[in-house]
Protein backbone atom coordinates (compact mmCIF):
# COMPACT_ATOMS: atom_id res chain seq x y z
CA UNK A 1 0.00 0.00 0.00
CA UNK A 2 1.40 4.21 -0.90
CA UNK A 3 2.22 6.02 1.84
CA UNK A 4 -0.56 9.44 1.37
CA UNK A 5 0.26 12.57 0.10
CA UNK A 6 0.12 13.83 3.77
CA UNK A 7 2.42 11.22 5.67
CA UNK A 8 4.83 12.10 3.06
CA UNK A 9 4.58 15.46 3.49
CA UNK A 10 5.05 15.38 7.45
CA UNK A 11 8.16 13.14 6.84
CA UNK A 12 9.33 16.02 4.79
CA UNK A 13 8.57 18.65 6.64
CA UNK A 14 7.68 17.68 10.23
CA UNK A 15 9.59 17.06 13.46
CA UNK A 16 12.03 13.97 12.39
CA UNK A 17 13.30 15.89 9.19
CA UNK A 18 14.18 19.06 11.04
CA UNK A 19 15.55 16.56 14.06
CA UNK A 20 17.69 14.97 10.75
CA UNK A 21 18.86 18.39 9.71
CA UNK A 22 19.81 20.07 12.83
CA UNK A 23 21.61 17.38 14.81
CA UNK A 24 24.47 17.15 12.12
CA UNK A 25 24.43 21.56 11.64
CA UNK A 26 24.14 21.44 15.81
CA UNK A 27 27.05 18.90 16.28
CA UNK A 28 29.00 21.77 13.32
CA UNK A 29 27.76 24.53 15.36
CA UNK A 30 29.16 22.87 18.58
CA UNK A 31 32.72 22.41 16.74
CA UNK A 32 32.92 26.65 16.03
CA UNK A 33 31.73 26.65 19.43
CA UNK A 34 34.14 24.49 21.04
CA UNK A 35 36.78 27.06 19.56
CA UNK A 36 35.41 30.04 20.65
CA UNK A 37 35.10 28.39 24.41
CA UNK A 38 39.12 26.89 24.18
CA UNK A 39 39.83 30.50 23.41
CA UNK A 40 38.19 32.35 25.99
CA UNK A 41 39.15 29.54 28.56
CA UNK A 42 42.72 28.88 27.90
CA UNK A 43 42.54 33.04 27.83
CA UNK A 44 40.88 33.05 31.06
CA UNK A 45 43.91 30.27 32.37
CA UNK A 46 46.60 32.94 30.99
CA UNK A 47 45.07 35.75 32.59
CA UNK A 48 40.92 37.36 33.44
CA UNK A 49 41.98 40.34 31.46
CA UNK A 50 43.01 38.05 28.24
CA UNK A 51 39.92 36.22 28.82
CA UNK A 52 38.24 39.98 28.46
CA UNK A 53 39.79 41.34 26.00
CA UNK A 54 38.85 38.24 23.56
CA UNK A 55 35.02 38.83 24.46
CA UNK A 56 35.11 42.39 23.63
CA UNK A 57 37.62 42.57 21.10
CA UNK A 58 35.41 39.44 19.34
CA UNK A 59 32.35 40.93 19.49
CA UNK A 60 33.87 43.97 18.15
CA UNK A 61 35.13 41.71 15.49
CA UNK A 62 31.66 40.22 14.41
CA UNK A 63 29.94 43.59 14.85
CA UNK A 64 32.62 45.10 11.50
CA UNK A 65 32.53 41.26 9.75
CA UNK A 66 28.51 40.20 10.36
CA UNK A 67 26.96 42.15 7.12
CA UNK A 68 29.31 40.54 4.44
CA UNK A 69 29.30 37.19 6.58
CA UNK A 70 25.55 37.23 7.23
CA UNK A 71 24.53 37.72 3.64
CA UNK A 72 26.59 35.25 2.06
CA UNK A 73 24.70 32.48 4.45
CA UNK A 74 21.59 34.03 3.10
CA UNK A 75 22.80 31.07 -0.15
CA UNK A 76 21.40 28.86 2.56
CA UNK A 77 17.31 29.94 2.36
CA UNK A 78 17.97 30.58 -1.53
CA UNK A 79 19.68 26.89 -2.13
CA UNK A 80 16.78 25.37 -0.40
CA UNK A 81 13.91 27.14 -2.49
CA UNK A 82 15.73 25.97 -5.33
CA UNK A 83 16.05 22.55 -3.91
CA UNK A 84 12.27 22.77 -3.02
CA UNK A 85 11.03 23.74 -6.67
CA UNK A 86 10.05 21.02 -9.06
CA UNK A 87 12.40 21.43 -12.10
CA UNK A 88 15.17 19.78 -14.03
CA UNK A 89 18.11 18.41 -11.84
CA UNK A 90 20.41 20.10 -14.05
CA UNK A 91 18.79 23.67 -13.78
CA UNK A 92 18.43 23.36 -9.97
CA UNK A 93 22.57 22.84 -9.91
CA UNK A 94 22.99 25.00 -12.23
CA UNK A 95 21.38 27.69 -9.64
CA UNK A 96 22.91 26.67 -7.03
CA UNK A 97 26.71 26.72 -8.62
CA UNK A 98 25.91 30.27 -9.33
CA UNK A 99 24.93 31.25 -5.95
CA UNK A 100 28.18 29.78 -5.00
CA UNK A 101 30.46 31.43 -7.26
CA UNK A 102 28.78 34.82 -6.36
CA UNK A 103 30.03 34.56 -2.66
CA UNK A 104 33.32 34.30 -3.78
CA UNK A 105 33.53 37.33 -6.42
CA UNK A 106 32.01 39.29 -3.41
CA UNK A 107 34.29 37.93 -0.95
CA UNK A 108 37.71 39.03 -2.90
CA UNK A 109 35.93 42.78 -3.10
CA UNK A 110 35.28 43.22 0.40
CA UNK A 111 38.99 42.18 1.47
CA UNK A 112 40.35 45.83 0.75
CA UNK A 113 37.58 47.37 3.11
CA UNK A 114 38.89 45.00 5.97
CA UNK A 115 42.27 46.06 5.31
CA UNK A 116 41.74 49.26 5.81
CA UNK A 117 39.86 48.99 8.87
CA UNK A 118 42.55 46.45 10.25
CA UNK A 119 44.76 49.94 9.73
CA UNK A 120 42.67 52.28 11.37
CA UNK A 121 41.87 49.73 14.64
CA UNK A 122 44.71 50.63 17.10
CA UNK A 123 43.79 53.32 19.20
CA UNK A 124 40.17 52.76 18.97
CA UNK A 125 39.83 50.56 22.42
CA UNK A 126 42.11 53.29 24.16
CA UNK A 127 40.11 55.90 22.84
CA UNK A 128 36.64 54.12 24.85
CA UNK A 129 38.69 54.40 27.92
CA UNK A 130 39.86 50.72 28.50
CA UNK A 131 42.97 50.28 30.67
CA UNK A 132 45.75 50.18 28.72
CA UNK A 133 46.87 46.66 29.05
CA UNK A 134 43.24 45.32 28.11
CA UNK A 135 43.65 47.67 25.42
CA UNK A 136 46.56 46.75 23.59
CA UNK A 137 45.53 42.79 23.66
CA UNK A 138 42.01 43.67 22.66
CA UNK A 139 43.72 45.73 19.54
CA UNK A 140 46.33 42.53 18.97
CA UNK A 141 43.26 40.67 18.70
CA UNK A 142 40.81 42.45 17.04
CA UNK A 143 43.77 43.04 13.98
CA UNK A 144 44.57 39.45 13.68
CA UNK A 145 40.72 38.07 13.75
CA UNK A 146 40.42 40.47 10.67
CA UNK A 147 42.35 38.25 8.64
CA UNK A 148 39.41 35.84 9.09
CA UNK A 149 36.84 37.72 7.74
CA UNK A 150 37.31 36.31 4.07
CA UNK A 151 37.78 33.24 5.18
CA UNK A 152 34.43 33.42 6.74
CA UNK A 153 32.80 34.67 4.42
CA UNK A 154 33.69 31.70 1.68
CA UNK A 155 32.92 29.21 4.77
CA UNK A 156 29.43 31.00 5.07
CA UNK A 157 28.90 30.38 1.51
CA UNK A 158 30.42 27.03 1.21
CA UNK A 159 28.58 25.81 4.22
CA UNK A 160 25.36 27.17 2.65
CA UNK A 161 26.13 25.37 -0.03
CA UNK A 162 25.34 21.87 1.11
CA UNK A 163 23.05 23.25 4.41
CA UNK A 164 20.60 24.07 1.41
CA UNK A 165 20.51 20.43 0.10
CA UNK A 166 20.13 18.79 3.06
CA UNK A 167 23.38 17.30 3.05
CA UNK A 168 25.15 17.80 6.06
CA UNK A 169 27.87 15.14 7.09
CA UNK A 170 30.64 16.83 5.03
CA UNK A 171 30.11 20.41 7.22
CA UNK A 172 30.46 18.57 10.20
CA UNK A 173 33.52 15.80 9.24
CA UNK A 174 35.56 19.68 7.79
CA UNK A 175 33.89 21.08 11.45
CA UNK A 176 35.65 18.57 13.17
CA UNK A 177 38.90 18.34 11.63
CA UNK A 178 39.05 22.02 11.98
CA UNK A 179 37.81 22.26 15.74
CA UNK A 180 40.57 19.63 16.63
CA UNK A 181 43.25 22.06 14.76
CA UNK A 182 42.30 24.84 16.64
CA UNK A 183 42.60 23.37 19.99
CA UNK A 184 46.16 21.85 19.49
CA UNK A 185 47.56 25.33 18.22
CA UNK A 186 45.14 27.30 21.06
CA UNK A 187 47.28 25.76 23.56
CA UNK A 188 50.46 25.45 21.80
CA UNK A 189 50.07 29.52 20.69
CA UNK A 190 48.76 30.85 23.55
CA UNK A 191 51.23 28.82 26.30
CA UNK A 192 54.03 28.81 24.21
CA UNK A 193 56.72 25.41 24.16
CA UNK A 194 58.59 24.01 21.83
CA UNK A 195 60.43 26.65 20.66
CA UNK A 196 57.72 29.01 20.49
CA UNK A 197 57.08 31.92 22.92
CA UNK A 198 53.37 32.53 24.71
CA UNK A 199 51.77 34.88 22.51
CA UNK A 200 48.47 35.04 24.96
CA UNK A 201 45.57 36.69 22.69
CA UNK A 202 47.50 37.13 19.49
CA UNK A 203 47.87 33.10 19.62
CA UNK A 204 44.57 32.71 20.48
CA UNK A 205 43.19 35.15 17.16
CA UNK A 206 46.24 33.58 15.04
CA UNK A 207 45.05 29.51 16.16
CA UNK A 208 41.63 30.61 15.00
CA UNK A 209 42.92 32.74 11.69
CA UNK A 210 44.53 28.87 10.12
CA UNK A 211 42.11 26.85 11.74
CA UNK A 212 39.41 28.79 9.65
CA UNK A 213 41.37 28.83 6.50
CA UNK A 214 42.18 25.41 6.36
CA UNK A 215 38.27 24.62 6.89
CA UNK A 216 38.18 26.44 3.88
CA UNK A 217 40.76 24.56 1.93
CA UNK A 218 39.10 21.26 2.24
CA UNK A 219 35.70 22.65 1.47
CA UNK A 220 36.91 23.90 -2.25
CA UNK A 221 38.85 20.76 -2.67
CA UNK A 222 35.68 18.70 -1.79
CA UNK A 223 33.54 20.67 -4.01
CA UNK A 224 36.34 20.67 -6.89
CA UNK A 225 35.78 16.92 -6.63
CA UNK A 226 31.96 16.84 -7.36
CA UNK A 227 30.96 15.62 -10.41
CA UNK A 228 28.62 18.94 -11.24
CA UNK A 229 31.48 21.46 -10.34
CA UNK A 230 33.29 20.17 -14.07
CA UNK A 231 29.90 20.39 -15.62
CA UNK A 232 28.40 23.61 -14.31
CA UNK A 233 31.97 25.76 -14.00
CA UNK A 234 31.61 27.16 -17.62
CA UNK A 235 28.18 28.34 -17.53
CA UNK A 236 27.89 29.50 -13.44
CA UNK A 237 31.45 31.05 -12.94
CA UNK A 238 30.86 34.44 -13.78
CA UNK A 239 29.61 37.38 -12.19
CA UNK A 240 25.83 37.87 -12.11
CA UNK A 241 24.98 41.28 -10.91
CA UNK A 242 21.21 39.64 -11.38
CA UNK A 243 21.87 36.28 -8.82
CA UNK A 244 24.36 38.56 -6.62
CA UNK A 245 21.60 41.23 -5.34
CA UNK A 246 19.04 37.95 -4.79
CA UNK A 247 21.58 37.40 -2.29
CA UNK A 248 23.38 40.37 -0.88
CA UNK A 249 20.02 42.48 -0.92
CA UNK A 250 18.06 40.14 1.44
CA UNK A 251 20.95 38.45 2.98
CA UNK A 252 22.78 43.07 3.91
CA UNK A 253 19.28 42.96 5.98
CA UNK A 254 19.99 40.14 8.00
CA UNK A 255 23.53 41.23 8.02
CA UNK A 256 22.64 44.85 9.47
CA UNK A 257 20.31 43.58 11.62
CA UNK A 258 23.41 41.44 13.34
CA UNK A 259 25.20 44.55 13.30
CA UNK A 260 23.07 46.10 14.67
CA UNK A 261 22.60 43.23 17.42
CA UNK A 262 26.55 42.85 17.47
CA UNK A 263 27.47 46.55 17.66
CA UNK A 264 25.14 47.48 20.46
CA UNK A 265 25.94 43.90 21.93
CA UNK A 266 29.25 44.95 21.48
CA UNK A 267 28.77 48.54 23.38
CA UNK A 268 27.44 47.14 26.07
CA UNK A 269 30.50 44.84 26.38
CA UNK A 270 32.86 47.75 26.15
CA UNK A 271 30.83 49.57 28.87
CA UNK A 272 31.47 47.18 31.13
CA UNK A 273 34.90 46.95 30.88
CA UNK A 274 35.27 50.19 31.01
CA UNK A 275 33.62 49.88 34.92
CA UNK A 276 35.12 46.89 35.85
CA UNK A 277 37.47 44.38 34.12
CA UNK A 278 36.56 41.84 36.80
CA UNK A 279 32.80 42.49 35.86
CA UNK A 280 33.44 41.51 32.31
CA UNK A 281 35.49 38.55 33.28
CA UNK A 282 32.57 37.11 35.02
CA UNK A 283 30.64 38.16 31.93
CA UNK A 284 32.96 36.62 29.51
CA UNK A 285 32.91 33.53 31.62
CA UNK A 286 28.94 33.24 31.80
CA UNK A 287 28.56 34.11 27.90
CA UNK A 288 31.32 31.12 27.34
CA UNK A 289 28.87 28.75 28.91
CA UNK A 290 25.87 30.07 27.88
CA UNK A 291 26.75 29.91 24.02
CA UNK A 292 28.44 26.18 24.55
CA UNK A 293 25.12 24.67 25.89
CA UNK A 294 22.96 26.87 23.46
CA UNK A 295 24.84 24.37 20.44
CA UNK A 296 21.25 22.80 20.26
CA UNK A 297 19.27 26.05 19.17
CA UNK A 298 21.16 27.20 16.72
CA UNK A 299 21.65 23.78 14.95
CA UNK A 300 17.84 24.13 15.25
CA UNK A 301 17.15 27.93 13.85
CA UNK A 302 19.34 26.39 10.74
CA UNK A 303 17.07 23.67 10.34
CA UNK A 304 13.93 25.74 10.84
CA UNK A 305 15.21 27.81 8.01
CA UNK A 306 16.05 24.97 5.60
CA UNK A 307 13.04 23.15 5.93
CA UNK A 308 10.66 25.84 6.19
CA UNK A 309 12.66 27.38 2.85
CA UNK A 310 11.38 23.69 1.10
CA UNK A 311 8.22 23.74 2.64
CA UNK A 312 7.30 26.74 1.01
CA UNK A 313 9.06 26.04 -2.03
CA UNK A 314 6.63 23.07 -2.42
CA UNK A 315 3.48 23.59 -1.33
CA UNK A 316 3.38 27.34 -0.13
CA UNK A 317 2.67 29.03 2.93
CA UNK A 318 0.33 26.81 4.53
CA UNK A 319 2.52 24.14 4.59
CA UNK A 320 5.67 26.14 5.90
CA UNK A 321 3.60 27.43 8.78
CA UNK A 322 2.83 23.95 10.14
CA UNK A 323 6.67 23.89 9.47
CA UNK A 324 7.36 26.94 11.51
CA UNK A 325 4.91 25.71 14.34
CA UNK A 326 7.09 22.35 14.61
CA UNK A 327 10.45 24.56 14.91
CA UNK A 328 8.66 26.33 17.78
CA UNK A 329 7.44 23.37 19.38
CA UNK A 330 10.93 22.03 19.21
CA UNK A 331 12.36 25.32 20.35
CA UNK A 332 10.63 25.27 23.20
CA UNK A 333 12.23 21.97 24.61
CA UNK A 334 15.46 23.06 23.90
CA UNK A 335 14.76 26.76 25.95
CA UNK A 336 13.45 24.84 28.97
CA UNK A 337 16.36 22.66 28.68
CA UNK A 338 18.60 25.01 28.53
CA UNK A 339 17.32 27.12 31.24
CA UNK A 340 17.49 24.64 34.02
CA UNK A 341 20.75 23.74 33.53
CA UNK A 342 22.01 26.98 33.69
CA UNK A 343 19.76 28.04 36.98
CA UNK A 344 20.47 24.66 38.31
CA UNK A 345 24.36 24.38 38.20
CA UNK A 346 26.06 27.33 37.84
CA UNK A 347 28.91 26.48 40.14
CA UNK A 348 29.63 23.21 38.58
CA UNK A 349 28.98 24.64 34.87
CA UNK A 350 31.67 27.79 35.95
CA UNK A 351 34.26 24.84 37.01
CA UNK A 352 35.04 24.71 32.80
CA UNK A 353 36.28 28.48 32.59
CA UNK A 354 37.04 29.49 35.85
CA UNK A 355 39.12 26.50 36.62
CA UNK A 356 42.72 27.05 35.26
CA UNK A 357 42.87 30.56 37.27
CA UNK A 358 44.40 31.29 40.94
CA UNK A 359 41.91 31.17 44.30
CA UNK A 360 42.27 34.78 44.15
CA UNK A 361 41.41 35.67 40.69
CA UNK A 362 38.28 33.05 41.28
CA UNK A 363 37.20 34.36 44.46
CA UNK A 364 37.01 37.72 42.84
CA UNK A 365 34.80 36.81 39.57
CA UNK A 366 33.08 33.74 40.88
CA UNK A 367 30.33 35.24 43.22
CA UNK A 368 28.85 37.64 40.35
CA UNK A 369 29.09 34.85 37.18
CA UNK A 370 27.27 32.64 39.42
CA UNK A 371 24.54 35.26 39.45
CA UNK A 372 24.63 36.00 36.12
CA UNK A 373 24.37 32.50 34.79
CA UNK A 374 20.88 32.78 36.61
CA UNK A 375 20.62 35.60 34.33
CA UNK A 376 21.30 33.44 31.10
CA UNK A 377 18.85 31.11 32.21
CA UNK A 378 15.90 33.95 31.44
CA UNK A 379 17.91 34.92 28.82
CA UNK A 380 17.92 31.42 27.26
CA UNK A 381 13.94 31.42 27.27
CA UNK A 382 14.06 34.93 25.12
CA UNK A 383 16.98 34.66 23.16
CA UNK A 384 16.12 31.04 21.67
CA UNK A 385 12.65 32.20 21.25
CA UNK A 386 13.98 34.54 19.25
CA UNK A 387 16.50 32.56 17.02
CA UNK A 388 13.79 30.27 15.79
CA UNK A 389 11.60 32.86 14.77
CA UNK A 390 14.25 34.83 13.32
CA UNK A 391 15.07 31.31 11.20
CA UNK A 392 11.21 30.65 10.34
CA UNK A 393 11.56 34.52 9.23
CA UNK A 394 14.06 33.77 6.86
CA UNK A 395 13.29 30.46 5.75
CA UNK A 396 9.96 32.52 3.92
CA UNK A 397 12.21 35.42 2.86
CA UNK A 398 10.51 38.29 5.17
CA UNK A 399 14.36 39.11 5.90
CA UNK A 400 14.00 43.07 6.77
CA UNK A 401 10.94 42.39 9.76
CA UNK A 402 14.56 40.54 11.53
CA UNK A 403 16.09 43.94 11.28
CA UNK A 404 13.18 45.75 12.30
CA UNK A 405 12.76 43.67 15.03
CA UNK A 406 16.47 43.56 16.21
CA UNK A 407 17.25 47.64 15.63
CA UNK A 408 13.84 49.29 17.06
CA UNK A 409 13.81 47.31 20.39
CA UNK A 410 17.73 47.21 20.63
CA UNK A 411 17.76 50.96 19.95
CA UNK A 412 15.53 52.09 23.01
CA UNK A 413 16.77 49.45 25.17
CA UNK A 414 20.33 50.17 25.28
CA UNK A 415 19.86 53.59 25.18
CA UNK A 416 17.25 53.24 27.76
CA UNK A 417 20.15 51.30 29.84
CA UNK A 418 22.39 54.21 29.66
CA UNK A 419 20.27 56.91 30.66
CA UNK A 420 18.89 54.65 33.70
CA UNK A 421 22.41 53.13 34.47
CA UNK A 422 23.34 53.80 38.21
CA UNK A 423 25.17 56.85 38.96
CA UNK A 424 28.64 57.28 38.82
CA UNK A 425 28.67 53.95 36.91
CA UNK A 426 32.18 55.08 34.99
CA UNK A 427 33.11 55.28 38.61
CA UNK A 428 32.59 52.53 40.37
CA UNK A 429 34.69 52.71 43.10
CA UNK A 430 33.59 49.08 45.60
CA UNK A 431 32.94 45.50 43.88
CA UNK A 432 29.12 46.23 45.07
CA UNK A 433 28.84 48.79 43.04
CA UNK A 434 30.56 47.47 39.68
CA UNK A 435 28.61 44.36 40.63
CA UNK A 436 25.27 46.33 40.25
CA UNK A 437 26.66 48.08 37.05
CA UNK A 438 27.39 44.80 35.51
CA UNK A 439 23.62 43.51 36.37
CA UNK A 440 22.05 46.83 35.16
CA UNK A 441 23.52 45.68 31.99
CA UNK A 442 22.66 41.91 31.90
CA UNK A 443 18.93 42.99 32.57
CA UNK A 444 18.90 45.32 29.80
CA UNK A 445 20.23 42.62 27.76
CA UNK A 446 17.44 40.35 28.22
CA UNK A 447 14.79 42.84 27.87
CA UNK A 448 16.02 43.65 24.26
CA UNK A 449 15.99 40.06 23.70
CA UNK A 450 12.35 39.31 25.17
CA UNK A 451 11.18 42.79 23.50
CA UNK A 452 12.60 41.21 19.61
CA UNK A 453 11.02 37.96 20.48
CA UNK A 454 7.42 39.63 21.05
CA UNK A 455 7.85 41.75 17.48
CA UNK A 456 9.28 38.93 15.60
CA UNK A 457 6.12 36.55 16.95
CA UNK A 458 3.52 39.46 16.13
CA UNK A 459 5.47 40.27 12.68
CA UNK A 460 5.19 36.50 11.88
CA UNK A 461 1.60 36.20 12.73
CA UNK A 462 0.70 38.70 10.50
CA UNK A 463 2.85 38.14 7.67
CA UNK A 464 1.22 33.86 7.30
CA UNK A 465 -2.36 35.50 8.13
CA UNK A 466 -2.37 37.94 5.22
CA UNK A 467 -0.10 35.62 2.68
CA UNK A 468 -2.78 32.53 3.84
CA UNK A 469 -5.67 35.09 2.84
CA UNK A 470 -4.41 35.90 -0.59
CA UNK A 471 -3.57 32.39 -1.44
CA UNK A 472 -7.72 31.49 -0.63
CA UNK A 473 -8.69 34.47 -2.65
Amino acid sequence: MSESPRRIETDAYGYRAMVAVAIPLAATVGCFSITLFTDRTLLMWYGPTSSAASMAAGNLYWAIACIPVTAMGFITPLAAMAMGKKRGRGAVALRVWSLLWQCLWFTLACVPAFALIGWMSPNLFEAFGHDIELAQQEARYFQTLLLVAPASMLEAGLTAFFVGRRVTRPILQTNIASSVLNVGLDYWFIFGGLGLPAMGVFGAALATTIAMWFKVAVFAVMLMRLSSFGRHVGAAWRPSRRVMNEIIVPGSAIGLQQLIRSGLFSFVLLVIGAASVTGLAATSAALTMYQLLSIPAIGLGTAVTVVTGQALASKGIGLASETMRRGMGLGLVVAMTLAIALAAFPELLLQIPLGGISEQERAEIQPLAIRLMRFAAIYALVDVASLILAASAKGIGKSFVILVATAIPGVLVVAGGWLLAPDGWLRAGSIAGEDQIVIHWWSALVLWSAAQAFVLAGSLFWSTKQSSEAALA
